[in-house]
């Protein structure tokens, strides 16, 4: 008999036990050495497989019917709610960031949300949101939550640019999963997430439970344990069951963002984050499937104090 047969009857008995248990197994399994930590927040485990697999289905695009823990199914996931997935990987405080320099695991100086002022551009990008490298970095000033914002827009535009240039099926996958795959990109960067052949030659076959078993099966899971299992999570779910998020009031129409419809805030779906101290960004032009308007860009926009202040322009390269 097959190995690979003994390997998804472990598999499906894993979905069958308590998340905690769950947690604990495949952390061990991937040798980090870090003890369990208690379930996955709001990433329940699926009582039962979707009768499709796990590939496309009922669920939106890339997405698949399942039912969640506490009683209903998945749904799509929101622009908003992906940021903030993103933020608390790369920050304790989240959305928030961390406004004074601190050094990171792996011995870098970090500041805002995961900005690694040891990177090439760092002295160039806190300079366009107007902070002073040397004061950031020796801790003579902090920066502000309009300048933490700016720079984690910035660099997750940048993130699903590479996202959407090495993962062709990326505009047809749920939300969900293109969460998890920028998460990566945020993580490893582009060569990072080009260098996961399996994964890649998973989702080109719409084989969403082998992308994610490739993804807990890497070195990337060995190092960073439960953003890992995360990202592996939302892979294989394609939906998330948290709770609806509470609308995300649109401002005035801005003129730079065509469609951004002003009596439409839809529970956040006009890409609407809401960051602390009131700022807020909106990025209408992410969102599941393909799109004919799609052209390779992303165009996120800042609200402040009653004023649209800035916008990030990426495109893909």
């Amino acid at each position: 008999m097959e190995v690979g047969f003994f390997v998804k009857v472990f598999l499906r008995g894993l979905q069958r036990l308590p998340a905690a248990i769950t947690l604990g197994l495949m952390i061990a399994l991937t040798g980090t050495g870090v003890a369990a930590a208690g379930p996955i927040p709001d990433l329940p485990v699926i009582d039962e497989p979707p009768p499709d697999g796990g590939g496309q289905g009922g669920g939106g695009q890339g997405g698949s019917d399942f039912p969640c823990a506490g009683g209903g199914m998945g749904r799509e996931m929101l622009v908003g709610e992906i940021k903030d997935f993103i933020a608390r990987h790369e920050s304790l405080h989240g959305l928030s960031g961390d406004p004074k320099v601190y050094v990171d695991t792996e011995k870098h100086p970090t500041v805002g949300i995961g900005f690694n002022l040891d990177r090439g551009d760092a002295r160039e990008k806190l300079a366009a949101v107007g902070a002073n490298y040397d004061d950031v970095l020796a801790g003579r000033a902090t920066l502000t939550q309009m300048q933490i914002t700016m720079l984690f827009e910035g660099d997750l535009a940048t993130a699903l640019a590479a996202a959407r240039r090495i993962v062709p099926q990326f505009e047809s996958l749920s939300m969900a999963r293109q969460a998890a795959l920028v998460d990566m990109v945020f993580n490893l960067g582009p060569t990072g997430l080009a260098n996961f052949h399996q994964l890649l030659a998973a989702l080109a076959r719409g084989g969403y439970e082998d992308a994610a078993q490739s993804m807990i099966n890497s070195v990337w899971a060995r190092q960073v344990g439960k953003r890992a299992i995360e990202d592996a999570t939302m892979m294989s779910q394609g939906l998330t069951c948290r709770p609806q998020p509470l609308p995300v009031p649109p401002p005035p129409v801005s003129p730079d963002i065509p469609g951004l419809d002003p009596g439409a805030s839809g529970g956040g779906h006009n890409g609407g984050t809401t960051y602390p101290d009131g700022v807020t960004t909106y990025q209408p032009d992410w969102g599941p499937g393909p799109s004919e308007h799609y052209t390779c860009k992303a165009s996120v926009e800042v609200y402040y104090n009653g004023h649209w202040v800035d916008k990030v322009g990426v495109e893909c390269v």
